[in-house]
């Protein structure tokens, strides 16, 4: 099969600039490969300018050649294929049912959809599906600091480790904003394990059940002073405080609404088609 080429770059650009938005034709014809034809809208949507007038010529032309190979890649399979190995259309156009739906089903979400979840919905959908919630990591409650030894506020910082009132907490916890490399105070906030011990190498060398609660772990190497203290610890394979799943829940409570709503309103139209009696079954 012999393709012919046919570029109209440059008549088509000054052509975007010669008419009037009346006079404009419906269709700017920018190249021809086969059957196919790339007008100016679609070239537009496929060409990226950079500005400069060398590198535009180049793209322009790049886009167009690029363009033309799928044109006449699919002029020669359309020729090449058997009828039964060309029949997509159902594909497609199940494809695109399912694109449609889902754009519209966000929409009808976004809209309608309530995302106030209350603490006694959390604390319900966690005790009705309590074996969802066994962890699979060890977790823990912890105060950590890792302060460089270059600190200047380093011993400040070692005198307030042991802080018994807020006040002391609060002095810490400024130093720490300057000072600390890293560090951690929420005593009611549970964390993964793992990610501690990549902030403190030291809990990697003894075994996790050592780290009983009230534990402290202090130690210094050549770039850092390190501080743990431990409030409480959950082993893998026990059950999962619903702090720690907060989340978690209430992704699993806002996919359910979703998934009823979209359900209560296609149920909604059936029942609509049928009173109207738009919708028959033969």
């Amino acid at each position: 099969m012999k393709y012919i080429l046919v570029i109209f770059l440059g008549l088509a650009l000054v052509s975007c600039n010669s008419f009037s938005k009346e006079e404009e034709p419906a269709a700017v014809i920018v190249a021809k490969a086969g059957s196919a034809s790339l007008d100016m809208d679609e070239f537009k949507e496929h060409f990226i300018s950079t500005g400069v007038q060398k590198d535009s010529n180049y793209l322009s032309k790049k886009t167009i050649e690029n363009w033309a190979t799928e044109a006449l890649f699919y002029e020669e399979a359309t020729g090449k294929l058997n009828e039964d190995e060309k029949r997509v259309e159902r594909e497609v156009e199940n494809y695109r049912k399912t694109l449609v739906n889902y754009i519209y089903q966000t929409k009808i979400v976004e809209a309608n959809l309530d995302t106030n979840i209350s603490k006694q919905e959390i604390e319900d959908y966690y005790n009705a599906h309590r074996d969802n919630f066994i962890l699979n990591e060890n977790i823990i409650k912890v105060n950590y600091f890792k302060i460089p030894v270059k600190a200047q506020a380093l011993d400040k910082i070692k005198r307030l480790l042991y802080f018994n009132n807020p006040k002391d907490a609060e002095q810490l916890k400024n130093l720490c904003v300057q000072n600390a490399e890293n560090f951690f105070m929420n005593d009611s906030t549970w964390l993964l394990l793992d990610d501690i011990k990549k902030e403190i190498p030291k809990l990697r060398d003894q075994p996790d059940f050592n780290l009983s609660p009230g534990r402290i772990v202090e130690f210094t190497d050549a770039q850092y002073y390190y501080f743990l203290r431990v409030k409480d610890l959950m082993t893998k394979n026990s059950m999962s405080p619903i702090n720690f799943q907060r989340q978690n829940i209430k992704n699993f409570v806002m996919n359910n609404r979703k998934a009823q709503l979209i359900k209560e309103y296609k149920q909604l139209l059936l029942e609509k088609a049928k009173a109207d009696k738009t919708f028959i079954v033969y």
